[in-house]
């Protein structure tokens, strides 16, 4: 396969999991007013996996655009592009060469206390009004499940047989 055909490959497969991302995150989740439950991490941990963490940063950034625009459900808002972006080079970072039990809890911790808990809701206060102290305390059991929750599903995801199998395959291809 020469360079060409290798690098439209890739630009599809990350076309792929982006799309994905949309549809987990618009699609196949629950949002109120001040708390959004995605299994989108689980896409984003495949895309860290898979490609260079700048490329998994713009994928999220780009599927969080995309589905804000596409299933607009409330107020457009910047900031939580800037958040998709994070969690993607963040994931990036900590899963592009292996994937380790400390790697996917380090990515959670970060993504879910630092990004989704603190980050968010500071685009809501922003938003909204609200005090950051009420969303601080209504978003903190949220945020403590979706880690869990999060840690558990990719600890297995990654553990799958096919899936180490179609990630290496994947990887002997570039």
């Amino acid at each position: 396969m020469d360079a060409s055909q290798s690098k439209v490959r890739e630009l599809a497969m990350l076309g792929l999991l982006t799309a994905l991302q949309i549809i987990l995150g618009n699609m196949l989740s629950l949002q109120l007013y001040t708390h959004k439950i995605v299994f989108t991490f689980i896409v984003i941990a495949l895309t860290a996996r898979l490609f260079t963490p700048w490329a998994t940063a713009i994928s999220s950034a780009l599927a969080g655009l995309l589905g804000m625009v596409i299933f607009p459900k409330f107020a457009f808002f910047p900031g939580f592009i800037l958040t998709y972006f994070c969690v993607g080079l963040l994931f990036g970072y900590c899963l592009q060469n292996k994937v380790t039990l400390l790697r996917i809890v380090i990515a959670c911790l970060l993504t879910f206390f630092g990004f989704y808990y603190l980050m968010n809701s500071m685009w809501l206060h922003m938003m909204y009004g609200i005090s950051y102290k009420v969303l601080l305390t209504t978003r903190l059991p949220q945020e403590i499940v979706m880690f869990i929750v999060a840690v558990v599903i990719l600890s297995i995801i990654f553990r799958i047989p096919i899936v180490e199998r179609l990630i290496n395959r994947y990887e002997m291809k570039h």
